[in-house]
């Protein structure tokens, strides 16, 4: 289905009422006119190309490469672990950093010192990269004053780039899980005392329909981003779609910016070669075709034939690895939503118990607070007030829970309760591999004392009206 030259559309003399009706087939084919990018455009177009390989390739939120069974995980890290250790060596280096700060770990946030000094060595590729590409085709005479080919290969890896992390998003909002149920732990926060990002995300969870509705937008411009005639229109829609999810991460302070503004970037970066098309239809109100290559132009039968498979078999696993994952993750958080135990409910630390293990938080702060939402989620509140999301495995038959959360080890504890409102857990010993030697273990002893809260609240209870005399405030 390769592209082929066609008339323009405004070039088309319209009749209406002529005599007789006019075939496309009788319109001459206007001759190809060479292309031309100015210096400043070629210029731009170097720098672009490898930033977007960098964030396509190279960025810390993987790639959709990961859609691959097996061994995509496997390549997506590989690939990242040269500019991951460089961007630890400029930030310990070059910044300074010591801590936690200074080295990768599981945080949570996509915005950390160590996410911005990486996508920082991107522009500094990408200008450097840009300029000695420049520089080389200058000191070599080349002639050559376009790059289209190479224009509808990068076309082709956004694309993909951005209806898997489109088609990622959108599936976890159509099953929600994203946002999901408010936890007891914010429902008894003082709303002064909530962060900007928990009353976002508590306000879209609140209701699974309306963030249903938001996904359905994610999941419909990745699916035409995968389709080469409806790729233009998978462009504008994720563009505005991530305008919006930008403005939401900027300024509720959600964690996921550099990422964010990079999808966005990958998204309208699609349909720029269309600008100018957009722009007469939409502004001047004349017909316009759209001019971007969307498949990258082959001469031979086998190459075709090869990419065609490319783009079929990521399809496919888009549209299906990605759903039935999502679909299974979904069905046992709303299984394990729905089972009842002793242990749902808020839990605090007895004031005499050390905290250990799990209930120590990355930062080194003892927790103080335990909220058990369902037999697979829970919180943990930190000395200094913060909530910390923990998950949780429970086996009700051996009496276990596996706790772990962001950035810590899952331990499993033995629990029993002497009465209804006082738990303890002991921590057993991780199982260790046939043929090592267990490692020398202390059991840590957590107790815990129930901590009553509401059985109902306004917020889950008040529902929709379609009349309303007055406006609930409170």
């Amino acid at each position: 289905m390769e592209e082929t030259a066609t008339a323009p559309v405004a070039a088309l003399p319209l009749h209406f009422g002529s005599a007789e009706p006019i075939s496309l087939d009788t319109v001459p084919m206007a001759e190809p006119v060479p292309l031309h990018w100015t210096p400043l455009g070629r210029l731009g177009f170097r720098v672009a190309v490898i930033y977007f390989v960098c964030f396509m390739f190279f960025g810390d939120n993987g790639s959709f490469l990961e859609v691959i069974p097996v061994a995509g995980g496997w390549v997506d890290h590989m690939l990242t672990l040269p500019t991951n250790w460089l961007a630890e060596w400029v930030g310990q280096h070059v910044f300074h950093l010591t801590g936690l700060a200074a080295h990768w770990h599981p945080t949570g946030s996509g915005d950390t010192t160590l996410n911005w000094i990486l996508v920082g060595l991107f522009l500094v590729f990408a200008i450097c990269g840009g300029l000695l590409w420049t520089l080389a085709a200058t000191l070599r005479g080349s002639r050559r004053t376009e790059y289209q080919t190479a224009y509808a290969w990068l076309r082709f890896g956004l694309r993909l780039t951005c209806g898997f992390f489109m088609l990622n998003y959108g599936l976890v909002k159509m099953f929600p899980m994203q946002m999901a149920p408010i936890s007891i732990a914010i429902l008894n926060e003082p709303v002064g005392q909530s962060s900007p990002m928990t009353l976002l995300w508590s306000l879209i969870g609140m209701n699974p329909l309306y963030e249903i509705v938001c996904g359905a937008a994610e999941v419909v411009g990745g699916v035409l981003f995968l389709f080469r005639r409806t790729a233009l229109m998978g462009s504008l829609l994720s563009t505005f779609v991530m305008a919006n999810v930008v403005l939401y991460n900027f300024f509720f302070d959600v964690p996921v910016k550099i990422f964010a503004v990079n999808l966005l970037l990958g998204s309208a970066f699609v349909a720029l070669a269309d600008a100018g098309a957009l722009f007469r239809f939409f502004w001047l109100h004349q017909p316009a075709a759209p001019s971007g290559v969307w498949v990258p132009p082959a001469s031979r039968k086998g190459f075709r034939i090869a990419t065609r498979t490319v783009e079929l078999a990521f399809t496919l696993a888009f549209l299906l690895l990605m759903p039935i994952y999502d679909g299974i993750n979904w069905h046992q958080r709303h299984k394990s939503a729905g089972v009842q135990s002793p242990l749902l409910g808020a839990w605090k630390l007895d004031a005499g118990q050390k905290a250990t293990g799990v209930f120590v938080t990355p930062e080194g702060l003892p927790a103080t607070d335990l909220y058990v939402d369902t037999t697979s989620r829970a919180f943990t509140r930190s000395s200094d007030g913060a909530l910390w999301r923990t998950g949780l495995k429970l086996d009700a038959e051996k009496y276990t829970v596996g706790i772990g959360g962001v950035g810590r080890k899952a331990v499993t504890y033995a629990w029993h309760m002497p009465d209804g409102d006082h738990v303890v857990l002991k921590s057993i010993p991780p199982e260790v591999p046939k043929g090592k030697s267990a490692p020398p273990f202390t059991a840590d002893m957590i107790a815990l004392t129930r901590t009553p809260v509401p059985s109902h609240y306004p917020l889950l209870d008040r529902g929709f009206h379609f009349v309303n005399q007055w406006g609930l405030e409170r």
